[in-house]
């Protein structure tokens, strides 16, 4: 069982919920609601009753970062991460996020496409939908091939907010 240090998070979205082991962060979540799916997801985590020390260092730098962003000081995040033993394609189509140009906007199957994976566009919708870090690894730059939004874990408006501040399309 791995023990997770969190805390909720002001923003302008609305509270992030933001969740590290002494490795990185873990999970990000819109809210509470959002972080007790995630952690059903992987029955292997549980909340922390006591914070770990490294944790709560993680868990403040990525709180710091993401304030940066929101205030556009900051385009990629540095905060370790710790990716809970994530494989196949979806962890490389969700490490692939991160490659995405702050400000601009891939199709889903263009991140199929980015991954070498071409004919993988549903598996990269996926792999948005089930990211465990949003923002951090910035799913919301993904977008329908016909340019719409489509979903997002934190409701289109806020995959509009994102990019918009963003100053995408």
């Amino acid at each position: 069982m791995t023990e997770l240090t969190w805390q909720s998070h002001p923003t302008p979205i609305g509270e992030l919920e933001i969740a590290a082991t002494g490795r990185g962060i873990a999970l990000v979540a819109f809210g509470p609601i959002e972080l007790e799916r995630k952690l059903r997801m992987h029955p292997e985590l549980r909340l922390a009753t006591e914070p770990d020390a490294r944790a709560q260092a993680h868990v403040h730098l990525a709180a710091r970062q993401i304030d940066e962003y929101f205030s556009r000081e900051r385009r990629e995040f540095s905060v370790p991460l710790d990716l809970l033993g994530a494989t196949g394609f979806q962890a490389l189509a969700q490490q692939t996020l991160a490659r995405i140009p702050y400000g601009e906007t891939v199709s889903y199957g263009e991140l199929a496409e980015m991954t070498g994976h071409p004919r993988a566009a549903r598996a990269a919708g996926t792999a948005c939908a089930t990211n465990p870090l949003p923002i951090l690894r910035p799913c919301h730059r993904v977008v329908r091939a016909d340019g719409s939004l489509g979903q997002y874990g934190g409701t289109p408006e806020v995959k509009r907010f994102l990019i918009e501040l963003e100053g995408g399309a």
